[in-house]
């Protein structure tokens, strides 16, 4: 079992491959007792008995199979998904924004985005410039505290961002898994500090909605508080099954942090201008 933060994820598996690559990039959590309470319990068992010439893993949780199986050498890409997909469905003591989560000194910087907006590059891109990393995929927002919590899973980087984070001397990336349904997929990995401190949270303090365009040059613009909170709102995973709270939720941290989109063609440069930005509203 794992502790990442917010949530405890347990996992078993008969399958050594699938063992190596968790090895690879779990190794900094530590395993906590497997007996423990855990929000999120699944099994990689191989493929159907009369289709193991296929060689498929599937993943099972309380006695369903959510997904359909992948190739027996794919498990840490099924293990993530589904266990995101898993946290996804359960965490409904949190807003759960979709979004990266760094910090400097307790104090949030939050990028929620779409799927190919550059998110987790970016994400993984300011970690290593120096930002404490809480999370690449859920925002895990406490409604009544009003605190960003960590939730410390590897980072899933597609295509030319596995390049793009891969040649930053501090990284640490697992396998790379090619052609799977999103591409070629490698699993990058928090940096043992953050993970030490993933049960510290931090104060939102400032939203920015990133989205990388190929060739585009910088262009920063303030998003009023209203238009913040709607679209944290869509970018959330369970606003409308929270009701009331999670707009309670998305109204109070609109109103509590400064918000601007952010559209970017160069890494380095958008990284220096949340710098800044960050310096100026934190």
């Amino acid at each position: 079992m794992f502790d990442l933060g917010a949530a405890r994820i347990a996992v078993r598996s008969p399958i050594e491959s699938f063992h190596q690559q968790l090895d690879l990039v779990y190794r900094d959590y530590g395993e906590e007792d497997p007996a423990g309470f855990a929000d999120v319990r699944v099994a990689l068992l191989p493929g159907h008995p009369l289709r193991l010439w296929k060689r498929q893993i599937a993943l099972w949780s309380e006695g369903s199979r959510p997904f359909e199986p992948y190739p027996v050498g794919s498990g840490l890409p099924l293990f993530e998904w589904g266990g995101n997909w898993l946290l996804a469905q359960r965490l409904n003591a949190y807003l759960l924004l979709h979004a990266g989560v760094l910090a400097r000194n307790d104090r949030a910087l939050i990028l929620p985005a779409a799927p190919g907006s550059g998110k987790s590059t970016l994400t993984c891109a300011l970690h290593l410039a120096g930002w404490r990393f809480l999370s690449d995929e859920f925002g895990v927002l406490d409604p009544d505290s009003g605190d960003l919590l960590p939730l410390l899973k590897p980072a899933a980087l597609k295509n030319r961002s596995i390049g793009i984070i891969g040649q930053h001397p501090r990284a640490r990336l697992g396998p790379v898994f090619h052609g799977t349904r999103k591409g070629d997929v490698a699993h990058f990995v928090p940096l043992r500090d953050s993970i030490a401190d993933r049960h510290r949270p931090a104060r939102p303090r400032l939203i920015i909605f990133p989205r990388f365009r190929d060739g585009a040059a910088l262009c920063c613009t303030p998003i009023h508080t209203a238009d913040a909170a709607m679209r944290l709102g869509l970018n959330s995973f369970n606003y409308r099954t929270l009701g009331t709270v999670g707009f309670d939720a998305v109204v109070r941290l609109a109103r509590a942090t400064r918000a601007f989109e952010l559209e970017y063609g160069d890494l380095s440069a958008a990284i220096a201008h949340i710098d800044a930005l960050f310096a100026e509203h934190a």
